[in-house]
């Protein structure tokens, strides 16, 4: 089965004329050029956005795209997003097209999701101008370590497989993007780097010693699309998020105070080949929002256009809240949209108060956390503890009444006798 998914997609790319691009990866990057295949990985529960550089010569809303399942391989392309962007909302292709959008021909999600792998075509009429192998790695998987704590990144695994009669060995590694920006200037702040699980084929030399490789056709892959390859399951690695303190200078130009809700981040293997990034999707306007939460509820504020490729900053009051400081207890950075979620267990009433959020140094949300004065239930203790005491006061006072009645009736009765 397995074997049949390879020949099949490596048929495909033939169709394509990017076959000689796919199997020929140069070390440790992507390779993408013209309608090459890209080979892509990106986080579940975080925005996926694919470029189609050509889109803006193609005809006029002519533009759509295609999805194959490569798990699947009686499947052929079909089309989710059409032109005018049109969308499929039923069938196989009805939950990928719901969530799919086109901004000047470019696909864009804002969550993507594990079963969203798979092959990606950008075509107008029956040309194809662009093509992406994607792997959307599993966010439950992702492993985040901070610098300043003493946390190391993973280290590289390797294993032996067979594929038919030769022995070949995988290397398992985080392939890393760059360092982002600092979250905040002239002042001590962190940065962080995302990476992905990617794996390496070689083979083992015979003639040489066991731990002499050779590379075979530079097959450089993300996780899941290598075991897509080579037809067998491998283990479990996720992708990888790394923190760091940073210091760096604030711009000579004045940082405005408002921008983006709906901002989407740069991400792609652009950051491998050093090509051009996603284009910035903005709106001028920003998010205020007003909390209202009983005590022992749970909140969850999400900073607009934040995630795992986008440095992000939180504040609550006048604290700035970092992962290796005081962002710790009932307070909780949400690691898998790399802390583009502000999390607090079972709300108090200290924690009312302003929590503001910044995306590459702009600020783009503010948030009033409210909660009653007193919670619902102490009100009605109070309400019954009043009442028992206005019957306990009225039964005394009653008692006093009718014992004064009754002195009085004894005293005349007294007198006259």
């Amino acid at each position: 089965m397995m074997r049949q998914i390879l020949l099949l997609t490596l048929g495909t790319l033939a169709l394509m004329g990017g076959l000689p691009n796919f199997m020929k990866h140069e070390d440790d990057l992507a390779y993408c050029s013209g309608t090459a295949p890209c080979s892509l990985a990106f986080l579940s529960n975080n925005p996926l956005s694919l470029r189609c550089p050509s889109a803006m010569e193609a005809p006029e809303d002519s533009v759509y795209w295609q999805y194959q399942d490569l798990s699947q391989p009686q499947t052929k392309p079909c089309t989710f997003i059409g032109p005018r962007h049109l969308r499929m909302y039923h069938g196989p292709m009805g939950k990928l097209g719901s969530r799919a959008n086109l901004r000047r021909g470019s696909l864009i999600m804002n969550k993507a999701e594990t079963s969203d792998t798979g092959l990606y075509l950008c075509k107008s009429a029956d040309s194809i101008l662009a093509a992406y192998q994607v792997d959307v790695q599993d966010s439950s998987l992702l492993y985040v370590s901070h610098q300043g704590l003493g946390e190391n990144i993973l280290s590289n695994q390797s294993l032996r497989v067979n594929l038919g009669s030769s022995q070949h060995m995988v290397r398992l590694y985080t392939r890393w993007g760059p360092w982002q920006d600092c979250d905040r200037c002239n002042v001590m702040g962190e940065q962080k780097m995302m990476g992905f699980c990617y794996a390496k084929l070689s083979e083992i030399d015979k003639n040489e010693e066991e731990d002499e490789e050779l590379e075979v056709n530079g097959a450089t892959l993300p996780c899941g699309l290598m075991e897509l390859h080579i037809g067998q399951s491998l283990p479990r690695r996720g992708a990888e998020l790394h923190y760091q303190m940073c210091r760096e200078p604030c711009e000579k130009e004045e940082i405005p105070t408002e921008i983006v809700a709906n901002l989407l981040p740069e991400i792609g293997d652009w950051w491998w080949s050093g090509r051009e990034t996603a284009f910035n999707w903005m709106e001028p306007r920003m998010l205020l929002q007003t909390v209202y939460l009983d005590i022992h509820d749970n909140a969850r504020m999400t900073c607009p256009g934040a995630s795992v490729y986008t440095p992000v900053l939180w504040q609550r009051d006048s604290t700035f809240i970092t992962r290796g400081g005081n962002c710790n207890g009932s307070h909780q950075l949400d690691d898998t949209t790399g802390g583009g979620i502000y999390q607090i267990e079972s709300v108090k009433p200290s924690d009312r108060g302003i929590y503001r959020c910044w995306v590459h140094g702009h600020k783009v949300a503010s948030f009033h956390l409210e909660t009653p004065e007193l919670p619902v239930v102490h009100r009605r203790v109070t309400r019954r503890l009043l009442d028992g005491m206005r019957i306990l006061v009225g039964t005394i006072a009653m008692v006093f009444v009718i014992s004064a009645v009754a002195e009085t009736l004894c005293a005349c009765l007294f007198e006259i006798y």
